[in-house]
């Protein structure tokens, strides 16, 4: 499971750095794992911009991003997979 949560996490700032196309300072994250023990969803920062908190839930593969709407308010967006034949879903490929 470690090392699906890592996989996940760098394909997020890989994809947000090239979906974007702006120059953007990864920081990497502090050696820190996120993981849970007992429960099924991790919440966690994977660097040391605000805008990369993600949701995962553990059983099923399906990723969050916290975002900020216009009024101020956050909420958790869908992260979506795009698999080998370009096709995008929300669950990662088995």
């Amino acid at each position: 499971m470690r090392k699906i949560t890592i996989a996940v996490f760098v394909a997020i700032t890989c994809w947000y750095s090239t979906v974007f196309a702006e120059p953007v300072e990864v920081i990497p994250p502090e050696n820190k794992v996120l993981s849970s023990h007992n429960g099924r969803f991790v919440f966690g920062q994977i660097s040391g911009l605000a805008r990369d908190q993600y949701m995962l839930d553990t059983q099923t593969g399906r990723l969050w991003q916290l975002v900020a709407t216009e009024d101020k308010s956050t909420l958790l967006q869908i992260v979506p997979y795009r698999h080998l034949n370009g096709d995008l879903s929300v669950v990662s490929e088995e």
